[in-house]
């Protein structure tokens, strides 16, 4: 396990949230997520319109491959993940996942 293998375990580990992963066609699992809500500025013509946005960031390590339509349940919410899962981190450690509400 690499160096930073062992900070984004411990940044998840220390800073996560638990929350409900639900694949389309599987059984849940409780995993450590990473919630984001930032906003997203949209223009459209010559109005420019605000909107907030749900993003979570998870480990590769707990689930390998997310999908569009699977489920994460986050405070007693729950968020459908739309497009396609990004790994963005240089090492491909984390999954950031823009989600909606269901």
């Amino acid at each position: 396990m690499s160096k930073f293998d062992l900070v984004v375990e411990r940044n998840f580990f220390v800073m996560g949230e638990d929350a409900t992963y639900t694949p389309a066609s599987g059984d849940p699992i409780t995993i450590k997520v990473m919630p984001r809500r930032p906003d997203e500025i949209l223009d459209i013509g010559d109005t420019m319109i605000v909107t907030g946005t749900n993003v979570f960031e998870l480990r590769v390590a707990d689930i390998a491959a997310p999908a569009e339509n699977d489920t994460i349940t986050f405070k007693g919410k729950s968020y459908i993940v739309q497009g396609e899962p990004q790994a963005r981190d240089s090492d491909r450690l984390i999954w950031t996942l823009n989600t909606r509400p269901a």
